[in-house]
């Protein structure tokens, strides 16, 4: 083994404990549609003349859920990898942060942890909340129960310490709380201080084969790792150093650099202070094949971190 290759064995041995298996945050977002959801407000715009309002308890709610302008992009990425997250809740427990984005087919995820919280919260057990719009909530083993949220019909259901409520504006949207209090009181609460929001985007630190990344985490503005997967092969930018200790590694060329294969199923690369990676879940690919998906990542100019493990 030489020098060159021995740096980067060293250097990929300080995180993997820290580098999580692929959580079930994104599983709901990249399913198809089993059916036709066809109860979903829609809001017809043309022209800009067309203003739905609802009314309830004598105040006026039109701006309550109004949807983005179609401009923010806020059904889809759009190129360049940013796209509106839709929704943001206007109250959280103290102490709380938010550690993961998550955007694909229209669908968005966001999740919030305490503050001092590991790096494998977001999908992890523990406190956690999670706020999903687009998609329904597709867990849970308990009675749903009826409820209201602003005004909207609801539904609710309490496992443990875990609470979801879910309804319908002009997205399907669900809270999610984990954790944290008396889950269902947090839950509702959360869920009623939710507000339509098109200026906080998703900005994607990379795109791959023109998909940009669909997940985006972190523990702090210098630590984070983002994703995005398909055809069983996952492809990351982080600015951790990963760990692979213990496991046999062979040098390999990717992106003009000397990079590592670790035990014939992950590729890995640096460049500059950034970690560029591809691994082979299900049936093992071919080095090749990873080397190429190394190589086909485009890292933005700029990644906007401002927002992890901020309130």
């Amino acid at each position: 083994m030489n020098d060159t290759e021995q740096l980067i064995k060293d250097a990929l041995g300080k995180l993997a404990e820290r580098t999580p298996h692929p959580g079930p945050t994104l599983n709901a977002l990249r399913r198809k549609h089993k059916r036709q959801r066809n109860n979903i407000f829609l809001i017809a715009t043309a022209g800009m003349a067309a203003v739905v309002v609802l009314i309830f308890a004598g105040v006026v709610a039109s701006d309550r859920y109004a949807p983005p302008n179609p401009n923010d992009a806020a059904a889809a990425l759009a190129p360049g990898g940013t796209g509106s997250l839709k929704y943001q809740p206007h109250w959280l427990p103290d102490g709380f942060g938010e550690a993961l984005r998550a955007a694909h087919d229209g669908r968005t995820a966001r999740v919030w942890v305490p503050a001092d919280a590991s790096p494998e919260a977001p999908h992890a057990d523990g406190p956690r909340i999670q706020l999903a719009s687009g998609q329904s909530y597709e867990g849970g083993t308990n009675q749903w129960q009826d409820t209201t949220v602003r005004g909207l019909k609801a539904r609710v259901q309490v496992n443990g310490g875990t609470a979801v409520v879910e309804w319908k504006a002009q997205d399907t949207l669900f809270v999610q709380v984990q954790d944290v209090g008396d889950p269902r009181e947090t839950a509702m609460r959360v869920a009623d201080s939710v507000r339509a929001d098109s200026d906080t985007n998703f900005q994607a630190p990379f795109t791959w084969r023109g998909k940009p990344a669909d997940e985006f985490s972190g523990s702090s503005p210098s630590d984070w790792r983002a994703k995005v997967s398909a055809a069983e092969i996952e492809v990351g930018v982080t600015s951790r150093t990963p760990n692979y200790s213990g496991a046999p590694t062979t040098p390999v060329t990717a992106r003009g650099k000397q990079g590592v294969v670790v035990d014939g199923r992950v590729v890995a690369v640096q460049e500059g202070s950034l970690w560029i990676t591809a691994i082979s879940y299900g049936a093992t690919k071919p080095v090749d094949e990873l080397v190429a998906a190394v190589n086909d990542v485009e890292l933005a100019s700029n990644a906007d971190t401002g927002w992890i493990r901020k309130k």
